[in-house]
């Protein structure tokens, strides 16, 4: 992807989270989005790491380093979505 800038995370831009933020989510809202998030948590570390097949340290660090990133955002906003839910 020659010709491209580095992707910006959410966090770093003036445009705001990928989730609704807090106020704008009813219990309900943020178990299921909660729900999601997990789920695409689980299947990308399941993919990183999960099968034991050496791709992600075959991937180089460029993409290891973007893959973690992802992780660490999903990881971020379903602590978020946990503590909207009223289970946090």
């Amino acid at each position: 992807m020659a010709g491209r800038s580095t992707p910006q995370s959410p966090r770093r831009t003036p445009s705001g989270p990928t989730v609704p933020t807090p106020a704008t989510l009813a219990p309900d809202e943020a178990r299921d989005l909660l729900e999601i998030k997990l789920a695409q948590l689980n299947s990308l570390l399941w993919c990183c790491y999960g099968d034991g097949n050496g791709w992600f340290e075959e991937a180089g660090e460029k993409h290891r380093d973007y893959m973690l990133w992802i992780a660490a955002d999903l990881a971020r906003e379903a602590e978020m979505l946990l503590e909207v839910s009223g289970k946090g």
